[in-house]
């Protein structure tokens, strides 16, 4: 779960989560946790969602959409969000170098890995490689954000249009919007 706190000068982020915990154990807390954190604490919470866990997990599944639908209330507008990414978040990564949208299907992060290390070398989802390595530094120094986006906008349109294609798409262009409305907003205050 990514936090935001706004205030006068500043938007402060904070992360919370485990990923030894299933979604189902979490999803369990997420509407308690979700009306206390944004009463007492933060402006807004996204949450990120790797789509190939949830489809392998029927149950899990139902409990997402449970989660999703009781955030969708018109109490929680525009302050929770909840971003997809299928099959996971590496697919968000690989769209920074990808030259055209390419429609693929992806089961599961295993199979997308090998084409993600074509463009980072040595990736592998592990807390060593995100200590040693600075993701955001090695994608926009060797990827290109406007490009990961432009495929992001273009493959969320295409399962749109026909979502009986499960293919390979990601949302996190939502959450850079966000927080790029968050930067125009605190520029003109």
């Amino acid at each position: 779960m990514v936090l935001f706190r706004l205030s006068e000068d500043c938007v402060s982020v904070s992360f919370q989560g485990c990923a030894r915990f299933s979604v189902a154990q979490r999803h369990q807390s997420y509407p308690e946790t979700g009306r206390i954190l944004l009463n007492k604490q933060y402006d807004f919470i996204v949450c990120l969602f790797d789509m190939d866990r949830l489809f392998q997990f029927p149950s899990e599944m139902q409990l997402y959409q449970r989660a999703k639908k009781e955030y969708s209330k018109k109490k929680y507008a525009g302050k929770v969000m909840f971003v997809e990414t299928n099959p996971c978040t590496e697919f968000w990564f690989l769209l920074h170098f990808l030259p055209n949208v390419v429609c693929r299907r992806y089961e599961s992060y295993e199979q997308l890995l090998p084409e993600l290390q074509k463009y980072m070398p040595g990736y592998e989802k592990t807390k060593r490689y995100f200590i040693r390595t600075n993701l955001y530094k090695y994608l926009t120094e060797n990827g290109d954000l406007e490009r990961a986006i432009s495929n992001s906008e273009k493959l969320c349109q295409l399962c749109k249009e026909s979502p009986e294609d499960l293919k390979a798409y990601s949302e996190v262009h939502n959450v850079i919007r966000l927080l790029n409305n968050i930067n125009s907003f605190q520029t003109h205050t």
